[in-house]
């Protein structure tokens, strides 16, 4: 997100509020975001997940590809906006128990 934001509106880390505080993007910040602006929920399985699918190999290549040429096509060069998504503290991947999805959708 921070990366995202660096790019498509840096003036948003140079802002300053009235008490003197500037944006930071916290845990609470991005639940935020992502309940009501994204209008996401966190929903955990309620039933044996899908198997894995026979052409996962090629699935995790064409992935490795898309981020690829995403980092190559955005310039993304600093080290800094490389990371794990285990590193950051914020579940943005979760395990295989629980996903992401749309308020209102079906399981």
């Amino acid at each position: 997100i921070i990366a995202h934001l660096t790019i498509s509106c840096p003036e948003i880390f140079e802002a300053t509020a009235k008490d003197g505080s500037s944006f930071q993007c916290t845990k609470s910040w991005v639940k935020k975001f992502v309940d009501q602006t994204l209008n996401w929920l966190f929903r955990r399985a309620t039933h044996a997940a899908q198997k894995t699918p026979s052409n996962a190999d090629q699935l995790c290549l064409d992935q490795f590809y898309h981020l690829t040429l995403t980092i190559h096509d955005c310039a993304i060069f600093d080290a800094s906006f490389y990371v794990n998504i285990d590193q950051i503290n914020i579940v943005y991947q979760p395990g295989n128990t629980a996903t992401y999805q749309e308020v209102g959708s079906k399981q």
